[in-house]
């Protein structure tokens, strides 16, 4: 599985909506979880098996960690 990296900003959230809108027809699988304001996780997937979603989550474990690895990490800046 080839696995590329998108950072969506300044606009996250409707940037992150734009974008599952030109990918819906090719999605075939995901994982994904959002933390909320009030301090809980939700995580939304839909995949074939235990194995895919586990697998799903491996890759975006590898992925986050080799961009910390490489300076490549960019993160959300709080505002005030």
């Amino acid at each position: 599985m080839k696995a590329t990296v998108q950072r969506i900003y300044p606009e996250s959230r409707t940037g992150l909506i734009n974008w599952i809108e030109q990918k819906f027809h090719d999605i075939d699988q995901y994982i994904v979880t959002f933390a909320m304001k009030d301090g809980t996780t939700v995580t939304v997937y839909d995949t074939y098996s235990f194995f895919n979603a586990m697998g799903l989550c491996g890759v975006q474990t590898d992925v986050i960690q080799r961009l910390n690895s490489d300076g490549e990490f960019k993160a959300k800046e709080r505002s005030e």
